[in-house]
């Protein structure tokens, strides 16, 4: 039987041990590269320059009994732990999860913390690794089911778009930036250099939480002393990203660029008909104070511009009459904390259960197809033996 799209998770993880990308680092830079060490206590932590000692633990919880630090890439047989392992294990629990293709974002610790690094050319040279390990080792295995997103530098709009025109080059489906093109936390005139370019190449870009929004409590490390680790894990997966939405809206952007459109990943949306409402409310009553820099309703810009990624968010599919449905791209978040690997067939009839068919159709199927430019009709790449 010809296997199709069915089910696409359009947030996952490559969580995995620096091996296979850090070849691609030129010997001159390796020095100044994330280094893994193994802890007395058991797992492993991440040394990266300009950050405290980053544990393993929910970033490879794999639906395992989840730890908050001390959990390990390997198992005690030495195998690779769930979702930390080659292309080919990962086709594999793609099949175990009944998935069948996943959208596939950076590691935790190279898409921030090597933010870090203070010499730009060795930041580069780490960025550009990691994006060839996808393109040359990753991907080619099953490239219509291991949809890796590359890394985009956050160091300056040149650095942005050469990155942008050499990954789309090099035939990776789609680009994730943390931070505005222009490396700063704010948009700004420069950017429409990238996305422009972005527009002509037929890149689809996402990003993964937020852009930009260092204040947004899923990007703040409980290791850096911000909050305590109750608060952080109880109030980090519910933030809608209103910084990233209202500072883009303003820039005027999405006027200049009507075709532009971002997906933002594991940002869940059941909170989204209330801002489209509130957001709306506050325009009409400080109309005359913003003038007119808004050719549309803020809840316009939204459903034509932006796309948001759902986890476990049984609450937005109920909504599914109150917000712009074919908006909205699931994923298990896999092996992050909160994935619903390996149930999230089980989970998905349960968060779909009463909606209409054509929702979980849409949200499963034909939105990620149609941004990310799949076939729906298309035979898969079968799991190798």
């Amino acid at each position: 039987m010809t296997r199709t799209y069915r089910v696409i998770s359009s947030d996952g993880h490559l969580e995995i041990p620096p091996d296979g990308w850090m070849a691609h680092v030129p010997e001159r830079h390796r020095g100044r590269a994330p280094r893994l060490i193994r802890l007395p206590d058991g797992g492993e932590g991440w040394l990266v320059e300009g950050m405290p000692l980053i544990h393993n633990g929910t970033n490879i919880a794999g639906g395992r009994t989840m730890k908050i630090v001390g959990a390990s890439y390997w198992e005690d047989d030495g195998t690779p732990a769930p979702g930390t392992g080659g292309p080919v294990q990962r086709l594999r629990e793609q099949d175990d999860d009944g998935i069948d293709a996943e959208v596939l974002f950076p590691p935790v610790f190279i898409s921030r913390f090597i933010e870090n690094i203070s010499d730009r050319e060795a930041y580069l040279a780490m960025v550009r690794a990691y994006n060839d390990f996808l393109a040359e080792d990753y991907c080619p295995v099953a490239p219509d089911r291991l949809l890796a997103t590359a890394l985009i530098p956050v160091t300056g709009i040149g650095d942005a778009v050469a990155e942008l025109e050499r990954v789309h080059g090099l035939g990776l489906p789609a680009v994730c930036l943390a931070h505005f093109p222009n490396g700063s936390l704010a948009p700004a005139d420069e950017d429409l250099i990238f996305w422009e370019k972005a527009l002509d190449l037929g890149v689809p870009l996402t990003s993964h939480v937020t852009i930009g929004d260092r204040n947004h409590p899923m990007l703040v490390s409980s290791a850096a002393g911000r909050y305590e680790l109750p608060v952080t894990l109880l109030r980090g997966t519910v933030p809608p990203p209103l910084s990233m939405i209202s500072s883009m809206i303003a820039s005027g952007v999405f006027d200049q660029l009507p075709d532009l459109r971002l997906y933002v990943a594991e940002t869940n949306a059941g909170w989204l008909p209330e801002v489209l409402y509130m957001m709306d409310d506050s325009y009409e009553t400080f109309r005359e104070a913003i003038g007119g820099r808004l050719k549309l309703t803020p809840s316009e810009y939204i459903r034509r511009h932006l796309l948001f990624g759902i986890v476990r968010d049984p609450v937005a599919i109920a909504c599914h009459d109150l917000l712009p449905v074919e908006n909205l791209m699931w994923g298990s978040d896999f092996p992050h904390s909160v994935t619903t690997y390996p149930r999230s067939r089980a989970w998905l009839d349960d968060m779909f259960g009463t909606a209409p068919g054509w929702v979980r159709r849409q949200v499963l199927v034909e939105t990620p197809c149609a941004f990310f430019r799949l076939d729906p009709a298309a035979e898969l790449t079968a799991t190798p033996a």
